[in-house]
């Protein structure tokens, strides 16, 4: 694996995440993700890479970590690969806004793969997992609040809810303002309408259906039904794959998220599906040529599992059942919607 060296005087703030806490970054190509991160969410990470790849594969792809707030520290640490990931450096972060997450100051930041990247116009949904939602340690303020939170939302009856959305609507003449809608704004110049925290909380379990149908049918885009069938078919599958993970390992995750992507221009994803044809024709062919490296095929649709500040490895304790529920919601709401498509 090639190294990456990583000037972080280049360091931008991260425009395309659907939920999470503030002070996240990126590079200059978009392609890394760099987190303010807890020491446990580290080990976790590299934990999952050396024991449990099957999971790992549906985790972003771990690049190591950098330190972020002292000017003289030493160069960051990196990943077991011994990759180069860049060089400490101090960064003044922008202050949370009113609907994200306090920023984690840790001093140091975790670096990952961008999820979103590789996709022309990535539509993002982050579905926040859980009835429970914090570990052992939290403080009893903090537990009362989060469980007033689910027993409000459907992270009670379902063991998920909607985090944030963002989709892309082809263009500002598509961006119409919703008066009165403090869970839905614009972003200038990008043509994203973009859901916020606030929004995944108005719905119940009977009706928040609704919310994925918006996600994945954007009219104004030209995002037809096929295209929509196609990427929800696609999460379905790797959300059970997911499933069957989870129902054979033992950890606790607190607060983990799942994130769909999906490429939002039709035209982009018309050549990703061709591409993806032709790479397994290819594939194929060369299969027996191990000496040969080929480059992915673009993007359709992605499943990762994101956020372990709260996950840990617990032997003996079976299964987590409390994430299970959300991903076994998830996709009984997603069978939901393809039989809608006419897909099922």
């Amino acid at each position: 694996m090639a190294s990456h060296a990583l000037d972080p005087s280049s360091l931008v703030t991260f425009g395309s995440a659907a939920a999470g806490h503030d002070g996240v970054l990126s590079d200059s190509s978009g392609t890394l993700v760099i987190k303010p991160c807890t020491p446990a969410e580290i080990a976790f990470y590299e934990s999952a890479n050396t024991s449990h790849p099957d999971l790992a594969a549906y985790m972003p792809l771990y690049m190591g970590t950098l330190q972020l707030s002292a000017p003289d520290a030493a160069a960051a640490s990196t990943a077991s690969t011994g990759d180069e990931v860049g060089t400490a450096a101090s960064l003044a972060l922008s202050d949370p806004g009113p609907l994200k997450g306090k920023k984690l100051d840790t001093g140091v930041s975790i670096v990952l793969e961008n999820v979103a990247a590789g996709f022309r116009k990535p539509n993002i949904m982050d579905i926040k997992l859980g009835a429970r939602l914090y570990d052992d340690s939290t403080k009893p303020e903090k537990r009362a609040r989060l469980d007033k939170v689910a027993a409000e939302t459907t992270s009670s009856s379902l063991g998920f809810r909607i985090a944030g959305m963002r989709t892309w609507l082809g263009g500002e003449d598509s961006m119409a303002e919703r008066d009165g809608d403090d869970t839905i704004s614009f972003e200038a110049g990008s043509g994203y309408k973009l859901f916020n925290k606030l929004y995944g909380r108005k719905f119940a379990a009977e009706n928040v259906v609704d919310a994925f149908r918006e996600y994945v049918l954007v009219p104004s885009a030209g995002v037809s039904k096929v295209q929509a069938a196609n990427c929800v078919q696609r999460f379905i599958r790797d959300l059970k794959d997911l499933q069957q993970i989870f129902e054979k390992i033992e950890s606790r995750m607190y607060s983990a998220s799942i994130l769909l992507v999906y490429e939002g221009d039709p035209d982009a994803y018309a050549a990703a599906t061709k591409a993806e044809t032709e790479y397994s024709a290819q594939e194929e062919m060369q299969e027996d040529d191990e000496e040969e490296e080929e480059e992915a095929p673009p993007k359709i649709a992605v499943v990762k599992l994101i956020d372990f500040a709260h996950a840990s490895w617990t032997p003996g304790q079976g299964p987590d059942e409390n994430l299970l529920q959300g991903v076994r919601s998830t996709i009984r709401i997603m069978e939901e919607l393809a039989a809608e498509l006419g897909t099922s």
